[in-house]
């Protein structure tokens, strides 16, 4: 069973098989998945596809036992749940889903963002210096924003690190909120209720990218003013630096 969507006509011309063997620029890569930079009619995207993992977790899945991770259709529907929130994300133009017993095999593609940087770049690296002085504020309040609207929505990402929030320069020269964008959805999961734990797990694995990369002060003063479930931080928020620094440990011991 094959399912395919794209609202760029080549690409229904190159169909999935085409699409999914691509050749690229790895960019990411893991035992089931990878992301690809590719250049196609001169215009860059990304595509990240899927493959399924071993026979064991393929049964689980199937189960419901374990949460399947290891196919595109989560990212996929992930774009749609986002943008009716208002978080930016890249411009998906391409999904493709390869249905079989045991190895299925999926995609999506997504537009380049032009001139962009990661969060964790440039917060941390001095080239920036000057330009984050005048924006970190402002970066910092649309980082709570984007995290405040997820959790307002029953939504947690999973991997909510700095590295995951794309911030486009171009938005800095009009001196407006700047824009920030919001990738990798392959684990983001959308509920009527959030446990506390995961709230707490997912705001500790922020807190501990913006101690290792960014401001802790600048960042917890605005997160304190415009989260929006200010009686949790103030509730759990030993527990919320308890998981920070474990993971800040965990990061510095294995990269330093």
């Amino acid at each position: 069973m094959l399912n395919f969507y794209s609202n760029k006509k080549n690409f229904k011309d190159i169909g999935f098989d085409g699409l999914f063997n691509i050749n690229g620029n790895i960019i990411r890569s893991s035992k089931n998945r990878e992301t690809v930079e590719f250049i196609f009619k001169d215009k860059k995207y990304f595509i990240k596809r899927f493959s399924k993992g071993s026979l064991l977790q393929n049964f689980l899945n199937k189960l419901g036992i374990v949460k399947d991770i290891s196919n595109a259709n989560n990212e996929y529907s992930a774009y749609k749940i986002l943008h009716d929130i208002g978080v930016e994300t890249p411009k998906l133009v391409c999904y493709g889903n390869e249905k079989k017993s045991w190895n299925n095999r999926s995609f999506v593609i997504a537009e380049e963002i032009k001139n962009f940087e990661q969060l964790d770049f440039f917060l941390s690296k001095k080239k920036y210096q000057k330009v984050k002085k005048n924006f970190e504020d402002q970066i910092y309040k649309k980082i709570v924003d984007i995290v405040g609207k997820l959790h307002k929505n029953g939504i947690i990402h999973h991997d909510l690190y700095l590295c995951h929030f794309l911030l486009d320069l171009k938005s800095l020269d009009d001196k407006k909120s700047p824009k920030i964008y919001l990738i990798d959805f392959h684990r983001l999961q959308k509920k009527n209720r959030i446990r506390t734990s995961r709230l707490i797990k997912e705001l500790g694995d922020l807190l501990f990218s913006i101690k290792y990369f960014g401001d802790e002060e600048k960042y917890q003063k605005i997160l304190k003013a415009n989260y929006f479930n200010r009686n949790l931080l103030e509730t759990y928020d030993n527990n919320i630096q308890k998981r920070a620094n474990a993971m800040l440990t965990k990061y510095k011991n294995k990269y330093g």
